[in-house]
């Protein structure tokens, strides 16, 4: 039976934007309503989905009051969560991914650190989730490529300037808990299509925070598996996005005040990223792509102060030959031969240990 509507205001507003994840669509909604934090708000925006999801979402709706179900035509991934953030009643936001599922003490601990440190943005870590794996490699806590630890950030409030690492070490806008009154000021750039969207969403309220804090404990399991059609399986031309998404990003660096403090960071995560993709999109793209690339990286040629600080060897090797070459086969091949090696590197230090 539906629950009395609750007029008081939620600690917490949880925004889901939703388009074609029947599969998924239970199991995540199932997990927000699980929360230790009761007072809660789940906004669900179903963004025109072709499936079952607006009639899931609705079912739930009428089971528990705490529940908002939004239906609007398509309009992308970013237009979803904007939407559902300007609805959003509550003192705190999140968002949760629809293809994902969360602890069931993820907003309780979030909400906890954030009223003890009164920050605009406190951030938790998360599981890299593929059920297709064998069981003991389905749910492992991730850990950026450049080493980079959130487990190493300061235990209290800090900026983005004092501990730069934070905008290095993966967007994730969805494993954070945001003071509503702060992140509302602040869009999700609205280029439909497009594959990681909330990087310059990231990017921007990282430098404006005046008050960031970290929870060290991985709360949100974040799906990645076969067939699953999100940025991690895409292969077509929107994945060019991504290069204008980091152009986006590094604009907001460079007038943030704070860009010396920043660059490392930032470009690092530019790297990982952008390269990833770069293997991923269609051969076709691929020079487009690595144009891009050489946009992005640009500034660095005759900067003397970069001094890669969360950079692999391969990572140093891949921007100076960005910097200085144009032929983007030979780049795409080297990395190729490069990844081989890394490869059977690592079997051979595995037999020997």
């Amino acid at each position: 039976m539906k629950k009395s509507v609750n007029s008081q205001k939620p600690k917490v507003s949880v925004v889901v934007p939703i388009y074609n994840v029947e599969k998924y669509l239970r199991e995540c909604i199932d997990s927000i309503l699980g929360q230790t934090l009761k007072e809660i708000e789940v906004i669900l925006v179903d963004d025109g989905s072709p499936d079952g999801c607006g009639r899931i979402i609705d079912d739930y709706a009428k089971q528990d009051a705490r529940i908002v179900p939004i239906h609007q035509k398509n309009s992308g991934y970013s237009a979803a969560v904007n939407k559902g953030i300007d609805l959003a009643r509550g003192e705190y936001i999140g968002i949760i991914e629809s293809d994902d599922f969360i602890e069931s003490n993820m907003y309780e601990s979030l909400y906890q650190n954030a009223k003890k440190n009164e920050t605009d943005i406190t951030k938790g870590m998360f599981f890299f989730y593929n059920p297709t794996l064998p069981p003991s490699k389905q749910n492992k806590v991730w850990a950026n490529p450049c080493g980079i630890d959130l487990r190493l950030a300061p235990d209290g409030p800090f900026r983005a300037y004092e501990w730069p690492q934070i905008i290095g070490f993966h967007s994730s806008i969805w494993s954070s808990l945001y003071r509503a009154s702060f992140i509302k000021k602040i869009k999700i750039p609205e280029t439909a299509g497009a594959s990681y969207q909330d990087f310059p969403f990231m990017i921007e309220a990282m430098c404006r925070a005046k008050r960031i804090s970290v929870v060290k404990q991985p709360f949100v399991h974040w799906r990645n598996e076969p067939k699953q059609n999100n940025s991690t399986s895409a292969r077509g031309k929107k994945l060019l996005l991504m290069a204008q998404n980091t152009i986006t990003g590094l604009k907001t660096v460079q007038t943030s005040g704070h860009y010396d403090e920043l660059k490392e960071a930032f470009f690092a995560h530019a790297l990982w990223t952008n390269i990833g993709f770069f293997y991923k999109i269609s051969r076709k793209y691929k020079k487009a792509y690595y144009e891009e690339l050489r946009r992005i990286f640009a500034g660095l040629k005759n900067d003397k102060s970069f001094s890669y600080k969360f950079f692999r060897p391969e990572d140093i090797k891949s921007v100076q030959y960005i910097l200085k070459n144009e032929n983007y086969i030979a780049f795409y091949v080297s990395h190729i031969i490069g990844g081989v090696r890394r490869r059977l590197r690592n079997i051979l230090q595995r037999k020997q240990a």
